[in-house]
């Protein structure tokens, strides 16, 4: 992956030009991109295999907070009250995590542009 494409995926920008954004609000995915027009939705179902990029994320992300809680709060505050500070902080990521598996989705598929 070039450095171009990793900052693309990390501002969430179109896979093909790298510039133009692929969300217009929180969760809307532009139909096509604002720069060089790309269309971001092929298919029914397209963005079905971002699930899997999304579990992938998830369950990293919440290993993650799982594992830091315990050994950082936990002999502060009890292990149960760590994992849901953890629990609660992996809630807060649920838009971010769905926002970049369609965006590394987007990037993994690039060759299926029509």
């Amino acid at each position: 992956m070039t450095a171009a494409r990793l900052e693309a995926v990390i501002r969430q920008r179109c896979p093909v030009c790298l510039q133009g954004p692929m969300f217009r609000s929180l969760v809307d995915i532009h139909e096509h991109c604002p720069s060089c027009g790309h269309r971001f939705m092929r298919e029914s179902g397209y963005f079905q295999g971002a699930m899997y990029v999304s579990y992938a994320l998830a369950l990293g992300t919440m290993a993650s907070l799982l594992i830091g809680s315990r050994r950082w709060l936990g002999p502060h505050i009890g292990t149960t009250a760590a994992y849901i500070v953890a629990v609660a902080l992996q809630l807060l990521l649920v838009i971010p995590l769905y926002r970049y598996s369609r965006v590394i989705w987007a990037h993994v598929n690039i060759g299926t542009r029509a």
